[in-house]
């Protein structure tokens, strides 16, 4: 189904719905072009730099890091329900060992606006480009959120994407 362009605020309440149950889907392609999924819990969105903005945390030891790094833009996609089992797959499985789109039967189509790609079953999807990263430091870290969150030291990388446009499935 050929997604519509849609004011980007009117998927907020969904997207926060998504991230905090089964989660969203990240996508990044590497500097060949291939695609990689990550599902994502964490996000925020609001206005930077006098930017609509998404802002997407990647820790290094993950795969789609080195996906990050080599792209100028990703795209978070929001699943429906019945594609939680699929979210949940992403989220389980490293693109390092399988490809993640083939083991949980979704489609990477290249962006719309950007160059990243997203995910032809979802529902919806934000197109992000990239404009600053930043590196969580410890020292300037919340105790218990340092404590609860990155026992093992796995700091996150956080990408801000200024919202370069949303798409959803007309109603």
């Amino acid at each position: 189904m050929d997604k519509i362009n849609i004011d980007y605020p009117k998927l907020m309440e969904r997207t926060t719905s998504v991230l905090g149950s089964y989660g969203a889907l990240l996508v990044a392609n590497d500097a060949s072009g291939r695609p990689n999924v990550m599902t994502i819990g964490w996000a925020t969105f609001g206005i930077v730099w006098s930017r609509p903005m998404m802002c997407v945390l990647v820790r290094p030891s993950r795969y789609t890091y080195r996906f990050m790094e080599q792209s100028d833009s990703f795209t978070v996609c929001l699943p429906p329900p019945e594609l939680a089992d699929a979210a949940m797959f992403c989220g389980t499985h490293s693109g390092r060992d399988v490809d993640k789109f083939k083991g949980a039967h979704l489609t990477p189509v290249r962006g719309k606006i950007v160059s990243a790609s997203y995910i032809e079953e979802c529902t919806a999807h934000f197109e992000c480009r990239i404009v600053h990263k930043n590196y969580v430091l410890p020292q300037h870290l919340d105790t218990a959120v340092n404590r609860d969150c990155y026992a093992n030291g796995d700091y996150h990388v956080i990408y801000y994407g200024e919202i370069a446009g949303a798409f959803a499935n007309p109603e």
